[in-house]
Formats: structure tokens, C-alpha cells, sequence
């Protein structure tokens, strides 16, 4: 009988490691597919007990010398950003950060000047005063769900229309329209010629006065106004509904069902409203940071965490972090400030590891 080929070529000289024994003698249990992804530091896991609150705080403690709007706008402007580094960019993403901001408008939310100087009735009423005298002007800005307001320093507004494209004639004709009224939010027919108008419309400086509702207020910049959709908007309505495919009369306000008037046009009818433009820009990085806070608390167990944890993880990573990747090196005391003022979180002080971060039901 012929010999296998293994009696021919003998036993492997493979050392072979036998398997160690269960603590039960039973074999051991397979790792599922979902478990080996799960990521190390799962957020749920994390503060399983509740923060020791002594009570709010607010969000500067030791700034004494913040004591009126104009201060606290020039405050919030001057750190929004953080210096672009000097190394670790390309030349084409330095300059791709610096012209964002350049075009960045100077506006600060009404909400994140009652977060820091959390007095509201004081506010409105500096705000009223300031307004009648020309010294801010107050603009209404669309949010998702609704209205904001924000405010622009008149010299400010006034070197945003000496610099946009706009003819001398409807420069002067603005400006003087604007320091004649200074509490006005919107531009009423016949106040200008069409032809200035659908200049400040196109440079961004006015939008159409169509009161804002839910379910058909599309969520776009003001200079992109000459049409009125905006994907970004319309992607989010279930498909089949009327605001999936721009709200009621989408073509006609975007100039198209054959001949149909343009935004400039169809506003004429009712006026315009006074916007800033970039404001869309602004509200983008905004609510996007904002989102950011509320969905990094949404994985924590109680919707809480100390500050110091939350900042880090937004700013972790350098610059090649989330901070820098995606929202253009805004600094962190600028994003709480948007968030307490939009109302999403709240601070409280814990008396053992610094000030905690409480989500709210916004």
C-alpha cells in the first residue's frame, strides 16, 4: 500500500499554540461586527453621574469693563476668529480662510449680547436709544423656524457700501436714505429708483419684505436673493411636499414660468427689507457650531459636561480639527456665546471641575 504523502514528508516542525480554556470550559463567545466598531471613547459612557450645580453662571465673569452694547459688539467681532497659524497651511487654504473672513459681515446676534451682558430689558433699551441716533442700525435676519435679529455698526454698513459694486448715484441715494431713517428695517416702494433698487438687491443690501413662515421662508444668502430657492433648504422636506420643490410659487419668484417677474419685481409690490450682505454666511457658521454643541451634549448620558471637555473636543486636533476643518478657526468663547444666546445650553458653575454645560429643551 503506498504511503501517504505526510508519513512521506513527516511531521511540520510548526510549533503550534494551544488554545487557552475558557474560566467555564465552554468556548469563547464571537466578537459581533458592531461591537469591534465601536470607538473607544464612546460619548455614552462618559459622566454617568450628574454635575454638582451650585447655580448659573455667565459667560464672562471677569470682563468688568463690558458695560454697553457697542463695547460688547466691537468684543465679540474682534474674537470671533483665531489667528491664522503661520505654518501648517498651504498658501491656497491661507488665503481660502482669509478671504472668508474678509467677507464675513460685523454683525453680533441680539441673543449672544444678552448672554454676556444678561440683562435683556437693558439691552433693548440701549438698543432703542442707539438706534435713534444712528449709531447702530438693527436688521432682521432669517434663521431656520423664524426671525432673528442682529446689529450692524453704522460706520461699518456705511464701508460695506463704499466698497460693493454699486454706481455713485445709488451709493449717495442709500446712505442718505439710511441716515434719514435710522430705525427703518425695510425700503418702501418709490423710495429709490428700480434701477438703484435691483442694484442693492443683487449687491445683497436689500432683500424681499415677504413675512418669514415656517414651511416656505427658504434659508438662503441675501445676495443670492435674485432667486429664491435654496437646496440646502428644500433638501430637507419629505419629497412629494409642496416646500420640497422650493414653497409655493418657487419658478415665478425665481424668475422662470415663462416671463414671470423677477425678485426685484415682485417685491416692488410690497417693498423691501434692509439686510447686511453675507449675513447668510454668518448664520451657516453660526448654526453650524451651534449644531455641533447640541449634538456633542445629545451623547452624553444626562446632556451635560464640564466645559473644559466640550471645548477641547471642538478645538482637538489642530488644524486639522473639527475648528479648522469645518468651521474656519472660530474661536470657542464666540460659539458658546451663539449657543447660550440662542437659547440651546446654559452654564452653571459644579465647584470641583470648573463650569459645566447644560442642554436646554430649544
Amino acid at each position: 500500500m503506498p504511503k501517504s504523502i505526510r508519513s512521506i514528508l513527516g511531521k511540520s516542525n510548526r510549533v503550534t499554540k494551544p488554545s487557552r480554556p475558557s474560566p467555564t470550559g465552554q468556548a469563547r463567545p464571537v466578537r459581533s461586527p458592531a461591537k469591534a466598531r465601536k470607538p473607544k471613547d464612546d460619548e455614552a459612557e462618559l459622566f454617568q453621574d450628574k454635575l454638582d450645580d451650585i447655580g448659573l453662571t455667565k459667560i464672562l465673569q471677569e470682563e468688568l469693563t463690558l458695560r454697553d452694547v457697542v463695547q460688547v459688539m466691537r468684543y465679540v467681532r474682534s474674537r470671533m476668529f483665531s489667528p491664522v497659524p503661520a505654518t501648517g497651511f498651504n498658501s491656497t487654504r491661507t488665503t481660502e480662510v482669509l478671504n472668508y473672513r474678509v467677507v464675513a459681515p460685523s454683525i453680533v446676534t441680539v441673543g449672544h449680547l444678552n448672554a454676556i451682558l444678561n440683562s435683556p430689558s437693558k439691552v433693548a433699551r440701549e438698543i432703542a436709544e442707539l438706534t435713534a441716533k444712528g449709531v447702530v442700525r438693527r436688521v432682521r435676519v432669517e434663521r431656520r423656524g423664524g426671525i432673528g435679529e442682529a446689529l450692524i455698526e453704522t460706520t461699518d454698513l456705511d464701508r460695506m457700501i463704499d466698497r460693493a459694486q454699486l454706481t455713485e448715484g445709488t451709493k449717495m441715494a442709500f446712505t442718505a436714505f439710511l441716515r434719514e431713517n435710522p430705525t427703518a428695517q425695510t425700503l418702501s416702494k418709490g423710495a429709490l429708483e428700480d434701477g438703484q433698487t435691483d442694484e442693492l438687491v443683487r449687491a445683497g443690501f436689500l432683500t424681499g419684505s415677504t413675512p418669514a413662515a415656517l414651511g416656505n421662508t427658504l434659508d438662503v444668502r441675501p445676495e443670492d436673493r435674485t432667486t429664491l430657492m435654496s437646496i440646502q433648504h428644500v433638501s430637507r422636506f419629505a419629497s412629494g411636499t409642496v416646500s420640497a420643490v422650493g414653497g409655493r410659487n418657487a419658478i415665478h419668484l425665481s424668475g422662470g414660468g415663462g416671463g414671470a417677474p423677477t425678485l426685484t419685481h415682485a417685491a416692488s409690490q410690497t417693498g423691501f427689507r434692509l439686510a447686511v450682505p453675507g449675513h447668510g454666511r454668518y448664520l451657516k457658521l453660526a448654526e453650524g457650531a451651534v449644531d455641533w454643541v447640541r449634538e456633542a451634549l445629545g451623547r452624553t448620558k444626562w446632556g451635560e459636561c464640564p466645559e473644559s471637555w466640550l471645548q477641547e473636543r471642538f478645538e482637538g486636533g489642530g488644524l486639522y480639527g473639527t475648528r479648522w476643518k469645518v468651521f474656519w478657526g472660530v474661536e470657542w468663547s464666540w460659539v458658546l456665546g451663539e449657543a447660550v444666546g440662542l437659547g440651546v445650553v446654559e452654564l452653571f458653575e459644579t465647584g470641583s471641575v470648573g463650569r459645566g454645560v447644560r442642554a436646554l429643551g430649544a
